[in-house]
Parts: structure tokens; sequence; C-alpha cells
């Protein structure tokens, strides 16, 4: 039995045609698009202009110069950024925002990550009180939570020493101490981040189907081995997510360490440091440097996790 093959014949002009139709598609559709979509996509790109681009911009040009706002601006070429290799002061600003990152990321994903698994297993209302309840935090503006936590870290008359009179411990200097006042910061900063936290990991963990539960335990996996085995690679997605939006954030973060800044450089951040430098000391070029080596940092900081996670996902 013979088989035939109908084979279609292609006109070269028309595959021409249709292929410049769809690599203009984007210009036809803006030609051809209502004057009101045409407002909306300019009110986006006037919006990110006048708050992203324009901003971003004149850091980078502001950190090849000097300017004062008194005098006018000098171009300096890199120095600014080869003054921040001998720059002690950028060093210690660096190292109290490693440090800082490390412990709030650690403690702020794991426990998170516990709270949500316990979440998990709460069906019902419950489970919408506590979340609830948990994220407050989150939806509560920051400076109204510092001066809250200023007030319990009072040296005199606040809440923790006098918890630790009543049990007849002594009281503890806190905000006024270097040893101590970016471990209050960082335990404030937790208070204030793990609902979140908790709340997207625990989406995560609902999204993953029921039957794969049901069959692991039909061959007698308990708690943990389903936790380690069927949650945790499900969720990693999600756990990246997380992991690179706190390392942003911790990064990133001014108001905490602006309000409740302890004594002398012992919780002097780069995000503070550079704030003192462009509004304090007038140096806006070398602050918009710094700004920029923030901005690598958490550039390389991100797309490493994310090829991490690609690489481990692809195993």
């Amino acid at each position: 039995m013979t088989q035939t093959k109908t084979i279609q014949s292609v006109n070269p002009i028309t595959a021409t045609v249709r292929a410049g139709e769809r690599s203009h598609s984007l210009w036809w559709r803006l030609r051809h698009s209502s004057p009101l979509a045409l407002c909306f996509a300019a009110a986006v790109i006037i919006f990110y202009t006048t708050i992203f681009i324009i901003p971003f911009g004149t850091a980078i040009w502001l950190s090849f110069h000097n300017w004062d706002f008194l005098t006018s601006p000098v171009y300096v070429g890199l120095r600014n950024f080869s003054k921040a290799v001998s720059d002690q002061y950028f060093w210690d600003a660096l190292r109290t925002t490693l440090l800082f990152s490390a412990v709030e990321i650690t403690l702020g994903v794991g426990i998170a990550l516990l709270l949500a698994l316990a979440y998990s297993q709460i069906r019902g209302k419950p489970q919408g009180f506590f979340l609830a309840l948990y994220y407050l935090p989150v939806i509560t503006p920051t400076v109204a939570y510092v001066y809250l936590w200023r007030f319990l870290y009072r040296p005199t008359g606040g809440t923790f020493n006098a918890m630790l009179s009543t049990f007849g411990l002594p009281e503890q200097p806190f905000l006024t101490s270097p040893e101590q006042a970016l471990w209050c910061i960082t335990a404030m900063v937790l208070w204030a981040n793990i609902g979140g936290a908790a709340v997207i990991l625990l989406a995560g963990m609902l999204d993953v189907p029921e039957s794969l539960y049901e069959a692991a335990r039909l061959d007698g996996a308990g708690f943990w081995r389903l936790f380690l085995q069927i949650t945790m690679p499900l969720i990693r997605p999600v756990l990246v997510y997380q992991v690179v939006v706190s390392v942003i954030g911790t990064v990133q973060m001014f108001e905490p360490f602006f309000l409740m800044a302890g004594p002398g450089f012992s919780t002097r951040t780069l995000s503070l440091y550079t704030y003192q430098l462009g509004f304090q000391t007038l140096n806006l070029g070398y602050g918009a440097a710094v700004s920029l080596i923030i901005f690598v940092l958490l550039l390389f900081a991100t797309v490493f996790q994310l090829q991490r996670w690609q690489v481990s996902w692809e195993h």
C-alpha cells in the first residue's frame, strides 16, 4: 500500500510579508491603538522615566563629578569609586550591612518557613486569624513601630528593662550600647518582616497538590519526610524569590537605622552612609558612587541566587 504525502507549497513572498507583519506587530498595534490606550501607556512611561530612569541617570552622572550644591560640578572621572577602596568608613558600613543582612535573611527566612509550615496545618478561621495577626507589622508604618520599639528599648523606664528587673536581672543599655544596638535593630526588623515572608511561603505550600502527600503517606512517609522530600522541592521557586527579596530589602534598609541609630558608627549601614554623604556633608558625587556600588552588589547577589536556583532546579 502506497502512502502519499501532501506537500504544501509556500510562497516566499507571502512568507516574507507575514514575517514582516510579525516583526512590526508592536509598531502596528501602536499606530492602530485607541487614544485612551496610548494615554495609559504614556502615563506609565512618564512615571517610570520620572521615578527611576532620570534619578538613575543622574546618579551615574553625579558619580563622575564633585558637587556640593554650592559650586559648579567638577568632573573627576573614577576618583569617587577609587576613594571607596581606601575609605575605612565605607568598609565599616559594608561590614555592618553584610552582618545585618546575613543574620536577618538566615533567621527571617528560617523562622518564616517554620511559621508557614505551622500555619499549613491549621484549617479554617484560626488560620486566617493567625495570618492577619502576624501580617499586621507588615502593613504598619515603619515610623510607628520604630518609635514603639524605641520605647521598649529605653534604658530607664523601658518595657524590656522593667521585665528584666522583675526577674532580678540587671538592666541593659540596648540602643545606647555599641555592642547591642545592631542586634536590637535586627530583632525589631525580624519581628516586622517575618509575617510577610510567612504568608508568601504559606501560599507556596498551599499550592502543592494534596494528592502527592496522600500517595507518600500510603508509602509510609512521615511528617518531616513529606516536608523535606515533597514540600521543600516544590516551593523552591517561592523560597528563592523570598531570599532575593530579603537580600534587596536588607541591603537597602534605611528607616530603622536612621531613626534608631546607635552610638558612634555601630549601626551605620551603606544606605545610611549614602544619606549622610549626600545630605549631611553635601558630598553628592561620592554619595552617588556609593549608591551605585550598592546597586552593583544587589545586582550580582540577585543574579547569583537566580542562577544557583536554575542550576539546582535543572538537576
